[in-house]
């Protein structure tokens, strides 16, 4: 490959917010191996916001070292929140700045296409009981936020679970931020007929807030013995997520390839 058609061809970089949790690193790096094996003919590399290295300045400086001069940023937020419209991309302005012959093409934040809701219920799947989704009672935890799109997003994928899987009541709750509050949402649960109680996790990947979660879960089950709570994976373990950012990188391939 000559280095023109290195400046020309367009690599990757997956933004991650970062951890400090090694297995939350773990997850973030196997799900950059997925989409290395997804796009064989790209070099696709990873960054984090905060907490871990690279960040997302010194990807994309060994990135354009590389030679590479046009480069896919895409983020890995399930939100359109402040990383993702602020911190991001002040990043990449700053960038752009330093090396003006450089092109970034920023993706969308992951949002809930329909991957997404397909991974949350192929996690929900992962502890589903052997009994009728009517005896379910579902709670989709999501991130807490005063950016009420953020907590209306929650909102919205519990609705479409409860629509496509047939839950006998489905609740959305947040640990923080919003109401209603988990401890309140696992309360009512433990206080309603539905024996078996589904707890999703509408995060990406471990960290200090799904252990918190499953911390409050635990909790629940101890003061009311007599239902079953069941605890789902985050939606960092499911395979439905790759096909999401690749989704993402794909649409901004074919936006730059019309011009």
């Amino acid at each position: 490959m000559t280095h023109t058609d290195i400046t020309q061809k367009a690599a990757i970089l997956l933004c991650a917010h970062g951890s400090k949790s090694p297995k939350a690193v773990e997850e973030f790096n196997h799900v950059l191996s997925k989409v290395q094996a997804a796009c064989p003919d790209q070099l696709v590399q990873g960054a984090f916001l905060e907490f871990n290295s690279p960040t997302i300045d010194e990807g994309l400086e060994d990135i354009y070292t590389k030679g590479f001069h046009r480069i896919i940023v895409q983020p890995l937020t399930l939100y359109n929140a402040g990383h993702t419209i602020n911190d991001i991309p002040a990043i990449l302005t700053a960038f752009k700045e330093k090396y003006s012959d450089v092109t970034l093409h920023y993706g969308k934040s992951l949002g809930l296409i329909d991957p997404i809701i397909e991974a949350a219920r192929s996690a929900i799947e992962t502890v589903m009981p052997d009994s009728d989704p009517e005896e379910c009672k579902l709670l989709v935890v999501g991130r807490g936020s005063e950016n009420r799109m953020v907590a209306d997003q929650t909102i919205n994928l519990c609705r479409k679970l409860h629509e496509r899987m047939g839950f006998g009541d489905s609740r959305y709750c947040y640990p923080s931020g919003n109401a209603p509050l988990l401890p309140s949402a696992l309360k009512q649960a433990g206080l309603s007929h539905y024996p078996h109680v589904i707890v999703l996790p509408f995060l990406l990947f471990s960290g200090a807030l799904l252990s918190e979660i499953y911390t409050e879960v635990d909790r629940a089950g101890e003061i009311y013995p007599d239902f079953i709570f069941h605890k789902a994976p985050h939606l960092g373990t499911q395979d439905n997520l790759i096909t999401a950012i690749l989704h993402h990188i794909n649409a901004i391939k074919e936006s730059y390839n019309r011009i």
